[in-house]
């Protein structure tokens, strides 16, 4: 019997238990992250279970941080404070870095005893806020420069995809006020446009690209923002507009985010006497927050306020009425509180004195809890993912879209004198001015400054942060009298308590009369804000709508034409450039116009080719000839072989360019290599290989391989001696060999010394020959008919060489000629390289231009002119460093080419001159090898070729 009442006592407790455990979870921090999302006691119906101060609490928004900091911080034990003692319902966080957020964002939820709602202010994404990552993209007008709505789409995709991973559920944005007034200094670039259906279709899709992807997107600031030249941040503004344009303008994008079920409207500080005549900003507005809003417009999603923080409201009455009165207008959410104690106990004082309804603080927090429920916060969902972060944030797809924004949205407003894009070849002298009141404007532009720097051969920076009189103006124009293009960068940035939404009036003077005393092109770069008093005295304006590093890096492309120019205005300027105006303008693909100069008859110059190939010296040959951009001959001349079957020779046709391949690939990347400070010149081989000693080996310079004065041996057969079968046996007997001469003594040319170079590189950079040759020569210039080791795909296009009856016994076709680089499996940085007559021409372009090509710099103008320098080393050598200069009797490049010319020669019957003084390049490629290596004739042929086309250019 007492058995028994001891078992009915056991049962009886352990359903009791069961029957507590719901109030348990209430009462206790118990992880309510494993709570089933779909039942009702933890979403729909246990807010009702809060006390009063935690309903309060659920509706306070508070500041955190999201930068890393200690436990005992003021920072995390404010905010721990808080929400122990307050049970407030979300944070907002501002700036931080991306460990550090991810890091407080679980710390704190996992402090609170109900799931924060976690929101930030990523307008531009989470790199707007994150000091070490994150996807950083344009403003909203720079989106809808682009044209492209899928832009805002992707832009809210990939910030939702970000700020999931940190743990942040709430984005306050899109900003969806029409930007009517251009003199406006907070909206302004933070708007898609100054037209309703431009702003609200990019604001629709923005927030589809958010809400797609389960978080919860904020349409702001009702009723709209725009039409006001007041920062809400510091005073009230005033929308001073009728209701009938309210309705037909600043409505339209939050009734269409409404209708597409948008999850959250942020309410501005803003008084509109058209809807509510007693003045009372909108937050406080009953009116305007819950009679416009709610009942005519719809909504039932989460109302929230700007910060209560802000000067609009805080300026004029205590932070406690703010607070009650922003919650009888009808807010669910109140943002930043100065004071968030005195706040709960403002509230809890209105309640008791009947002014607040405790209904109405349930209506707020109902919401909230069924938004969390919605986000799956209660079913451990939503927070940070710390193990996948890296996997996330900042990757590469997700800035490839951001800089694909960018650069889409660059707008050309006008230009007069056809001055962009700037080609930095054809410029001696360039001024920078940047003008603005910004203390820090200097370091946003500093990528845009480093690409002028680096790109032009002579650029001088002026940066003017501060007002001009007539004597600063005066001065500055004198400093940059001598140029040969101005770029002026005007950089307003908008932002909270500055107040200005254009240039300073003394700079826009400085542009007038520069103008005025100036013939050289003005190009105006606009950084920030669009708007210009006058744009009558700058003949190019450029618009970035913005200043983050991808708007000016995409700022530098478009200057320089390395990116298509696309982008049209979203807004009007004034009555000439209006909404739609852009002008278009396709990057540059080529420093080459293909069409022939007609003016020169270079018949001559061909007959010598045509008769070379009738006297069998060779069967065909491929042509290129230029001067400027102006492309005088581009073609192919008789056939592959001498077969009468044989395929005709044609621009597409590709050579064996032999020793030619010293200049395209061991000297950039040895030029490269001095530029990164990883190489000297000066330095010497046995720094390298310190086995390289005895009989003088330890004086060998790389200068000395450079131009062929290192005393080590020209030629080895060594396909054909015993033992060596391979690249690495070929190392190792040129650095056993003993030297024939002393170093700097005596020219003689050597293929060993660039083998010896080969692989210099190769340990210096820790990188395979050919893949350095690939990433840092052939790709950058888009030299695609430019490869080691043809493919069998390639084959078709490839001539033939030598028909070799002693090594290979077969005829060589799409395999190097020279027996050494075979057997280095065809890769060498003295031969190998297999190439045709326009991408020579385009390598040779790159050192006309002392280093740019299509507008970018790729190798340093100082380098460049050292190395194509005669060096005279030894004496009376005519050589450069790796690159040869014509002889002053007898060359093969003939009698014209001036001093300072520079090229080289391929044993197989290739040539490569280049004039910069007259700009001439000059390709000449043959397969005069062809069936057999026996000299014919080539090197008259070569210069009876050159002196013809010469004659006829200068003459």
């Amino acid at each position: 019997m007492n058995k028994k009442k001891h078992l009915f006592n056991y049962y009886y407790l352990y359903f009791f238990l069961i029957l507590l455990m719901p109030c348990k979870l209430l009462a206790e921090n118990i992880d309510m992250k494993n709570i089933d999302k779909n039942s009702n006691s933890a979403t729909d119906l246990s807010w009702t279970n809060l006390t009063l101060d935690e309903k309060i609490g659920q509706m306070i928004m508070a500041r955190m941080s999201g930068k890393f900091h200690n436990s005992s911080d003021y920072s995390i034990q404010d905010v721990k404070y808080l929400i122990q003692n307050y049970n407030v319902g979300g944070l907002i966080m501002f700036y931080g870095n991306v460990h550090g957020a991810a890091h407080n964002i679980s710390l704190f939820q996992n402090l609170s005893k109900t799931p924060l709602l976690i929101a930030s202010d990523y307008e531009r994404g989470i790199g707007q806020w994150m000091s070490d990552g994150g996807t950083l993209f344009p403003s909203n007008m720079a989106v809808s420069a682009t044209g492209r709505f899928s832009n805002a789409y992707e832009q809210g995709a990939v910030i939702a995809y970000e700020a999931k991973s940190l743990g942040v559920h709430l984005v306050l944005a899109p900003v969806l006020d029409i930007n009517n007034n251009p003199k406006n200094p907070i909206i302004n670039l933070r708007s898609y446009g100054d037209s309703p259906d431009v702003v609200s279709n990019y604001g629709l899709e923005f927030i589809k690209g958010i809400q797609d992807n389960d978080l919860l997107a904020c349409a702001k600031h009702f009723p709209g923002h725009g039409n006001t030249d007041k920062d809400s941040h510091s005073s009230l503004p005033i929308i001073s507009v009728d209701k009938k344009t309210i309705n037909q303008n600043e409505l339209i994008p939050f009734k269409n985010a409404i209708d597409n079920n948008v999850s959250s409207i942020m309410i501005g500080h803003l008084v509109v006497p058209s809807i509510d005549k007693s003045n009372l900003p909108a937050t406080h507005s009953y009116k305007i927050t819950t009679e416009l809003l709610k009942q005519d417009l719809g909504f039932e999603g989460l109302v929230i306020t700007d910060g209560l923080e802000m000067g609009a409201l805080s300026t004029n009455i205590s932070n406690e009425e703010s607070i009650i009165r922003s919650i009888e207008a009808g807010a669910d959410i109140l943002l930043l509180p100065i004071d968030v104690v005195n706040a709960v106990r403002s509230i809890k004082s209105a309640i008791k004195s009947g002014r607040l309804k405790e209904q109405r603080i349930d209506q707020s927090v109902e919401k909230i809890w069924k938004m969390k429920a919605k986000l799956g916060l209660f079913s451990g969902k939503g927070y940070p993912d710390l193990e996948s972060i890296s996997n996330i944030v900042d990757i590469k797809s997700h800035k490839k879209i951001a800089d694909k924004i960018a650069q889409e949205s660059i707008t050309l407003v006008k230009d007069d004198k056809n001055s962009v894009p700037i080609k930095p070849e054809k410029i001696d002298n360039l001024s920078h001015i940047i003008l603005t009141m910004d203390d820090e404007g200097k370091d946003y532009l500093n990528i845009l400054s480093k690409e002028i720097e680096r790109t032009v051969r002579n650029s001088r920076e002026y940066f003017v942060n501060y007002t001009l009189d007539d004597t600063l103006i005066e001065n500055l124009i004198n400093k940059v009298s001598n140029s040969d293009v101005i770029v002026i960068s005007n950089l307003v940035r908008i932002r909270m308590d500055k107040g200005i939404s254009t240039i300073d009036k003394t700079h826009l003077e400085f542009i007038q009369k520069l103008n005025q005393k100036s013939n050289c092109p003005i190009i105006a770069i606009g950084f920030g804000s669009p708007y210009l008093n006058s744009y009558d005295y700058i003949d190019a304006y450029l618009l970035t709508y913005g200043y983050g590093n991808i708007s000016v890096k995409a700022a530098a492309n478009a200057l320089f034409g390395r990116e298509d120019i696309v982008g049209t205005l979203p807004v009007d300027l004034n009555e000439k450039y209006f909404r739609g105006t852009g002008i278009k303008r396709t990057k540059r693909v080529s420093e080459f116009k293909k069409k022939a100069n007609s003016k020169y008859n270079l018949e001559s110059a061909i007959s010598v080719i045509n008769k070379a190939i009738d006297d069998e010296i060779f069967p065909g040959a491929q042509i290129f000839i230029s001067k400027g951009e102006d492309v005088l001959l581009h073609s192919g001349f008789g056939k592959y072989s001498y077969e009468l079957d044989a395929k005709l020779v044609d621009t597409s046709s590709v050579y064996d360019i032999a020793s030619i391949s010293k200049v395209v690939t061991t000297v950039p990347l040895v030029m490269k290599l001095v530029e990164r400070r990883r190489i000297s010149i000066n330095n010497l081989v046995k720094e390298y290989y310190p086995s390289f000693t005895g009989g003088n080996k330890d004086k060998v310079k790389i200068s000395h391989l450079l131009t062929h004065s290192s005393g080590i041996s020209g030629y080895v057969r060594y396909f054909d001696m015993p033992g060596i079968a391979n690249e690495q046996d070929i190392l190792n007997d040129i650095l056993d060999r003993d030297l024939k001469l002393k170093p700097g003594s005596k020219f003689e040319y050597s293929d060993l010394g660039f083998i010896l170079l080969k692989n210099i590189i190769e340990k210096t950079n820790r990188s395979n020959f050919e893949s350095l040759v690939s990433r840092w020569v052939l790709n950058p210039l888009k030299m695609r008919n430019t490869y080691y080791n043809p493919s069998s795909a390639q084959s078709d296009n490839i001539v033939p060489t030598e028909n070799d009856k002693n090594f290979r016994k077969r005829l060589l076709k799409g395999e190097v000629h020279d027996e050494n680089t075979y057997i280095m499996n065809g890769v060498s940085s003295h031969a190998g390289l297999f190439s045709n007559a326009w991408d020579l021409a385009i390598f040779a372009k790159l050192f006309l231009n002392k280093g740019v090509w299509l507008g970018k710099r790729h190798l340093g103008y100082g380098t460049v002119k050292k190395f194509l320098k005669k060096q005279n080393k030894p004496y009376g050598s005519d050589m450069a460093l790796g690159w040869d200069t014509p002889s002053l009797s007898n060359s093969s490049a003939g009698d014209y080419f001036s001093n300072g010319s520079f090229g080289h020669l391929g044993f197989t019957g290739t040539s490569l001159w280049v004039d910069p003084q007259e700009e001439i390049i000059i390709v000449m490629l043959t397969n005069r090898v062809y069936p057999f290596r026996e000299d014919r004739g080539i090197k008259k042929v070569r210069r009876d070729f050159h002196n013809e086309v010469m004659k006829e250019i200068i003459n």
